[in-house]
């Protein structure tokens, strides 16, 4: 990262320590050029991730651990992380680059509730986690043209692969398990949730397994 970035992205994260929501165009200019141009499809608002979190954070827990699945350059987690310091906030990313962006930007936030993984979804535990956070992280299995690059192989059976794997997980976690999704139809979602609140011309869906 240059200079400014790190500048800019510790400005950012200190606006969200104290309260305040900086847009999220001076969010976006932490990020490197050739991932700028990805931010109005495929990473999460500030003030979309600061909602998710209060849902996902307002538990019986008070330590929860959070994950967001497709986590990117971390913006849900760290926006999340630096407002909600009694939480911990885990990103698992498929893309190492993307994961790579993740990593230097949380060196130079330097929060201590936030870290990022490489890898599958399939190769996660959610029994370790007490919320979830999934802006529609399959989707580009189904059209392939809305994906950032080629650099993971796309195919409609991943898709089905995910959502199964994602919704049986969700399924056999506790009562009161919370999980938010931001777009995408709710295929993850185990019958066994309620849709307790939506908002951003309902987006934003929170649910709650009973």
């Amino acid at each position: 990262m240059s200079y400014p970035e790190i500048q800019q992205i510790k400005s950012v994260i200190q606006a969200l320590q104290q309260g305040e929501l900086p847009s999220d165009v001076a969010f976006d200019a932490c990020m490197p050029q050739g991932v700028k141009r990805h931010t109005s499809t495929h990473f999460t608002p500030v003030a979309v991730a600061v909602e998710a979190a209060q849902f996902l954070c307002a538990g019986d827990l008070p330590h929860p651990k959070i994950l967001d699945v497709g986590s990117g350059m971390g913006k849900f987690c760290l926006t999340a992380g630096a407002m909600f310091d009694q939480a911990h906030f885990t990103g698992v990313e498929q893309r190492k680059t993307l994961n790579d962006v993740a990593d230097q930007l949380l060196e130079a936030c330097q929060l201590n509730n936030v870290r990022f993984l490489c890898g599958n979804i399939m190769n996660v535990k959610f029994a370790d986690f007490q919320g979830f956070y999934l802006y529609n992280p399959f989707y580009e299995h189904l059209q392939p043209f809305s994906a950032m690059d080629e650099s993971i192989d796309l195919d409609a059976d991943y898709y089905e692969i995910y959502c199964g794997y994602v919704r049986k997980q969700l399924q056999n976690l506790p009562k009161g398990t919370r999980v938010v999704t931001y777009f995408g139809g709710g295929e993850e979602i185990p019958m066994n949730y309620d849709l307790v609140k939506q908002s951003f011309n309902n987006d934003l869906k929170c649910w709650q397994k009973r």
